[in-house]
Parts: structure tokens; C-alpha cells; sequence
């Protein structure tokens, strides 16, 4: 496999010089360069190809993640490192799918961390999706440093809960998911999986129960969990349509 080109942001030339130190020592990696601001890495971006950048989060101007949120639209977004001295921002990192996140001040072993992940992505990223009839037959959730790889079949139901998704299937187990209900919505089956709340997407096969709930709504009780599941009431009229109450 190619090298791993990568692009070092932040506004610390010392934590640029450390990071550079780290990752110029590893074989499989290639440093495209080192931008002081989220201004010259689009420049730096825009003339060679990147496949990871290592991004500081609070930079003077446009912060990292502005600059994550801008590279997200693009057509070659990169992968995403955010490196901060801060814990509490990593819920705003995967809010933008960032593989993960490195603290300052950091070390050797947790940039061999990262690059791990970082491989995984990558190459799952350079395989087209499975798809049948359109819509993907498996979905790649993270569970340490692999990837698991879960038939779109297994899900149970997929839940948002503050700005994270968490994926549940049929064996009792949860992953978190880096992408957006929204996403997922479209990558999934309409015929087998329904947006029963702007929070849930439940797989219709593992309904065991419809009960009634307050202000006319439903609760879907389902198979094996026993997860209580609330259908909203703008999408309680497509639930009539799904088991033709």
C-alpha cells in the first residue's frame, strides 16, 4: 500500500516540530507539510494530495474545526486528527468525523495509536462499498483499533443521542457510528429500516409490539431487547403504511 501522505496544522511550531518528529520517523508515512494556519493548509491542499491532516482545534482565525468543516464539502476530503489540549472537545471532533484524537502534550505511543486507526480507515475508505439494489449490505463501525464489519441485516435500531449515533444489533451489542442519522437513513433500505423518530431508525423485521403512548402516539417494542422505542408523531402515519395498522 502507498504511503500515508500527511499534513501537520497548527500554530505552534514547537508542537509542529514534535509532531513532524514522530511521524517522519514512520516508515509508512509521508509529510506533505507543516501550515501554521488553516489558511496556507488549503493552499498546501489544493497543490498535493493529502490523505490525513493533523489538525490543532484553536487556531487565530479559522479553527480547526472550521477548517474540518470546509474539507468535508470538498471532493478529496482528507481524513481527520484533531490535536488539542483540551478532552472536552472531542465530542466537536466527531461531530465532523474525525478518526480520532491526540492530547497535547502527546507522545510516540499516542501517535502509533492513531496511525493504526488511521490505516484501517484508509483502506476501508479506498474499497468501494458492497451494495445491493443500491443500498449498502454492511456498514463499518468502530470497536478499538479495527473496524467491525456488521450486516445492515443485524441492526436492530440506530440511535441519536447528544450529537453522537450509536448503532445496536440483534446479538445485544452497541457501537458508536461516525456518521449523521440523516446519512444513515439514505444508506439504508427504506423497505426494511423506518425513521420512526428524528432520534431513532429502527430495523421493521425486529418490531415485536406497537403499544400506544401519550398524545397518540406509539411505542415500538421490539425482539429479543426488549427496546422501547417512540415513534414521533410526524412519522407515525408511514408507521400505518410499514404494518398496515
Amino acid at each position: 500500500m502507498s504511503k500515508l501522505r500527511a499534513l501537520i496544522v497548527d500554530d505552534e511550531p514547537l508542537i509542529c516540530d514534535e509532531l513532524y518528529s514522530v511521524l517522519s520517523a514512520v516508515q509508512d508515512v509521508e509529510i506533505q507539510g507543516i501550515a501554521y494556519n488553516a489558511w496556507d493548509a488549503e493552499k498546501i491542499m489544493a497543490a498535493k494530495a493529502v490523505d490525513v491532516a493533523f489538525l490543532d482545534i484553536q487556531m487565530p482565525g479559522m479553527s480547526g474545526l472550521e477548517l474540518a468543516r470546509k474539507l468535508a464539502n470538498g471532493p478529496q476530503a482528507p481524513l481527520l486528527v484533531f490535536v488539542t489540549a483540551y478532552s472536552g472537545f472531542a465530542v466537536d471532533a466527531f461531530a465532523v468525523d474525525a478518526v480520532d484524537y491526540i492530547l497535547k502534550p502527546f507522545d510516540k505511543q499516542d501517535v502509533d495509536r492513531v496511525l493504526k486507526k488511521l490505516r484501517v480507515w484508509r483502506q476501508v475508505k479506498q474499497q468501494a462499498p458492497v451494495r445491493v439494489q443500491g443500498f449498502g449490505r454492511n456498514l463499518c463501525v468502530e470497536a478499538g483499533d479495527r473496524l467491525e464489519v456488521i450486516p445492515v441485516r443485524n441492526i436492530q435500531f440506530i440511535q441519536a443521542n447528544d450529537r453522537q449515533v450509536f448503532l445496536h444489533t440483534v446479538e445485544g451489542q452497541t457501537f458508536g457510528v461516525r456518521r449523521r442519522l440523516n446519512e444513515l437513513e439514505e444508506m439504508l433500505d427504506p423497505k426494511d429500516f423506518y425513521r420512526c423518530h428524528r432520534n431513532y431508525i429502527v430495523n421493521v423485521n425486529q418490531i415485536r409490539q406497537v403499544a400506544n403512548w401519550f398524545n397518540r402516539g406509539y411505542l415500538l417494542i421490539l425482539k429479543e431487547s426488549e427496546a422501547e422505542i417512540p415513534v414521533g408523531r410526524v412519522y407515525a402515519p408511514l408507521l400505518k403504511e410499514y404494518l398496515q395498522l
